[in-house]
């Protein structure tokens, strides 16, 4: 798992000590496991999937498969940072309605299915950042 740290430090271009402090745990438990003198445990482990989401958790363990994540959905939903930029740079985002496919026991509650328009779309990106787009009436 050295080498696997070593990479992500590598990747990143984080030195020891900003990885130390992004997975919140002590330096020296960082240069203890690059060392090899440690082996890192659950916790640590777990720290640095949670502080790097797109990191491939079968990867960081056995050193097998990819290093990163494959990104289908966010790509599929948003064509990466392209299309959120130039959403950025419209003065207004044309509304279109939403139709809901509703349950039997959702018909049965409500006799006419309820017209939903977007409120708010909420977009969260790997550095811990977000940008929300409010719908303007």
């Amino acid at each position: 798992m050295q080498a696997q740290i070593q990479e992500i430090l590598n990747k990143e271009r984080l030195s020891s000590s900003q990885f130390a402090d992004r997975i919140g745990v002590q330096r020296s438990s960082v240069s203890h496991v690059l060392s090899g003198r440690n082996k890192p445990g659950f916790d640590f482990i777990q720290k640095i999937l949670v502080a790097f989401p797109e990191i491939n958790g079968d990867w960081l363990i056995t050193g097998s498969g990819e290093m990163y994540k494959q990104k289908s959905t966010s790509k599929d939903l948003f064509d990466a940072q392209n299309q959120i930029e130039t959403t950025e740079n419209e003065e207004k985002i044309e509304k279109k309605p939403v139709t809901i496919n509703m349950n039997k026991q959702e018909k049965a509650e409500n006799k006419s299915p309820k017209r939903r328009e977007i409120e708010r779309v909420i977009v969260f990106y790997t550095d811990k950042t977000f940008r929300e787009y409010d719908a303007e009436y």
